[in-house]
């Protein structure tokens, strides 16, 4: 095949939704889909086929030059891949997108859409967090992502707990004042805190880990509006997931030279709140790194993976989605 008529697929799969991306062998995006979610931590091998097959197939049929037989590999970033790569596997075997496929985490997808070069580091904060890297000779690494229930650190999760824990804490006395308290009832659409305890431990959705990260946003609203308590909330955030860059960077050998340090998730939209004392402790201990925020989706990073597995190390081109 020419590059021209190579073709991969990315994957990016999660607890929402997967996306999918078509690229050329020349690293140029053809097209995209978009199918629901394929975690499958919290979705069935059936669904996380129908998932796929959503996406990709949606991908597919946005474009009439490209039949499944030209697809040479295809790379899977999901949520959750990691101890689940066979099963997987075996699913997307069903989908007859290329002899080649690849399954990794999500958190690794994020790394090769925002880096790069073929070293460095990346933090990753939406729902969860965890930081990863490659080194100089391609060794990785990472810190966090141990769960909402014993880590995840600086993520959407912990800060909603942290935020609804300082309205309550305010509301008993036994903490400062804050203006989280309305926005806990807000939040709730209840008229007194007595009756958050109901509504907190049974969701609509059954769903709490989201249902808590989805009070994050106002936790960052609070504190640009000049609210202490959830300011300091978000300062205490940047440094857990700067502490998480620095271990990477330092298993890995980087601190004492140059390197790119990519911000990836929905947490870093609450801008130098968190960004500001997460590069600050970075930067006492790896002075030269190069801390930026990363609008890379990263289903561009697999495919750029897909393209390395087929032999070309050749750069995504960035499309809309």
């Amino acid at each position: 095949m020419t590059e021209e008529r190579t073709y991969v697929i990315g994957v990016d799969g999660g607890g929402t939704k997967t996306e999918a991306v078509l690229v050329d062998g020349c690293g140029r995006v053809v097209s995209w889909g978009t199918g629901s979610p394929s975690n499958p931590n919290r979705v069935s091998p059936e669904d996380v086929l129908v998932s796929l097959r959503e996406a990709i197939g949606q991908a597919l049929s946005r474009t009439e030059n490209v039949s499944r037989p030209a697809i040479a590999a295809a790379c899977l970033g999901l949520a959750g891949g990691t101890g689940n790569q066979e099963l997987i596997r075996q699913a997307a075997a069903r989908l007859g997108i290329g002899e080649q496929i690849i399954v990794v985490s999500d958190v690794v997808i994020a790394f090769w859409g925002a880096i790069t070069k073929g070293f460095g580091v990346v933090v990753v904060a939406g729902t969860g967090s965890c930081a990863y890297g490659v080194g100089l000779q391609g060794q990785t690494a990472r810190a966090g992502g141990w769960g909402y229930l014993a880590g995840d650190e600086g993520s959407g999760y912990d800060v909603g707990r942290a935020g609804m824990r300082a309205a309550l804490r305010a509301y008993d006395g036994r903490g400062p004042s804050t203006t989280l308290v309305g926005r806990l009832l807000e939040f709730f659409h209840v008229e007194t805190v007595s009756r958050v305890i109901p509504a907190l431990y049974h969701p609509a959705d059954g769903d709490s880990k989201t249902f808590v990260s989805a009070f994050a946003p106002l936790v960052v609203q609070a504190a640009l509006e000049g609210d202490t308590v959830s300011q300091e909330i978000l300062q205490d955030a940047g440094r857990e997931l700067g502490l998480s860059a620095v271990a990477v960077a330092r298993q890995l050998g980087l601190c004492d030279r140059e390197f790119e340090l990519g911000l990836v998730g929905g947490v870093f939209q609450a801008g130098d709140l968190i960004i500001a004392p997460l590069r600050d402790l970075v930067l006492q201990v790896a002075p030269k790194a190069n801390v930026f925020i990363s609008h890379r989706p990263p289903a561009l990073g697999a495919a750029r993976l897909a393209l390395r597995a087929i032999g070309k190390d050749v750069p995504v081109l960035a499309s809309n989605a």
